[in-house]
């Protein structure tokens, strides 16, 4: 008999935790980061890239010039290609070929078979550790 009373006690005891456990929401995945890069015209555009290992679903979240676009992916000869398909306006291309990006003016969706007019070059910003940046005797928040 007091075995059970005391199995009984400890169940009643860690029911509080049970509950607790049950009221939890699952963790959350991470948002994508920003990726930063800076233009030649020494402005600099945000990125944000979504879905990159499922091209049909792959986009990016382009902010520059004081406006965002939304890009989907797009085909490309070389690296990896984003592309706007907004009604009335010209369609816009993010191409990007390791460290560098191109924002262009697209009018064909196969970029490469007509010229296509180019709005910003641009190439990814990287963040030195604190340690290689004391070493290299770069100030607090550079960036190469």
């Amino acid at each position: 008999m007091k075995s059970s009373s005391a199995c009984a006690a400890l169940v009643l005891l860690s029911m509080p935790a049970i509950v607790y456990g049950a009221g939890t929401s699952a963790p959350r995945k991470a948002a994508p980061a920003i990726v930063p890069y800076l233009c030649q015209d020494g402005g600099v555009a945000n990125v944000v890239y979504e879905n990159g290992g499922d091209y049909r679903h792959a986009r990016a979240l382009i902010s520059y010039d004081a406006r965002t676009l939304e890009m989907s992916a797009a085909p490309a000869l070389y690296g990896v290609r984003y592309r706007t398909a907004v009604a009335g306006e010209p369609a816009l291309a993010w191409s990007l070929r390791g460290e560098e990006a191109r924002l262009t003016e697209s009018p064909d969706a196969d970029g490469y078979t007509r010229p296509e007019r180019e709005l910003a070059r641009c190439v990814r910003l990287r963040r030195l550790d604190m340690t290689g940046a004391q070493e290299n005797g770069a100030a607090h928040g550079d960036s190469h």
